[in-house]
């Protein structure tokens, strides 16, 4: 039988958590812009001026060299900087029966810089299905690539 396993990496920027924040809550379709990894991200259910409660969007990315696609559902709470974001559909699900990512900001004692916690969610199917390291640095890496581009806005 398996259960519900946690991972989890911080990610130091230099920005602040609330700028940072604020683009993943309301310019997540800027993603493509910003990081060659993801290709697109599509509101699937709702539009973009009421996609962040509860709204569905699907992303097309790249990892390990391989196109994937996944539909996540968006939970967001604004007092505790917060991002949650359930996987439903997509290539994640063909290798894990849950997966859901949480990136939670925290301020740093210098205004213009944060950490981003990324903690993945996740049960497998079985046990020679390898824990989702992968996603982590493919998160990772995308948030530094957010930094570069916000630190110039």
């Amino acid at each position: 039988m398996s259960c519900v396993q946690k991972i989890m990496q911080p990610v130091e920027l230099k920005i602040s958590a609330n700028k940072c924040y604020y683009f993943i809550k309301n310019n997540v379709y800027h993603f493509p812009n910003v990081t060659s990894i993801i290709q697109d991200v599509a509101v699937d259910e709702g539009d973009w001026d009421n996609c962040s409660h509860d709204s569905m969007k699907v992303w097309n990315y790249t990892i390990d060299g391989k196109a994937e696609v996944l539909k996540e559902q968006s939970k967001f709470d604004d007092e505790k900087l917060k991002a949650i974001f359930t996987v439903i559909e997509g290539d994640v699900v063909k290798k894990y029966k849950s997966f859901k990512i949480t990136h939670h900001l925290v301020p740093k004692s210098t205004p213009q810089q944060c950490v981003v916690y990324i903690t993945i969610e996740y049960e497998k199917y079985d046990s020679t299905t390898p824990d989702p390291y992968n996603y982590l640095q493919l998160i990772g890496k995308a948030y530094k690539d957010v930094e570069a581009h916000l630190i110039h806005d």
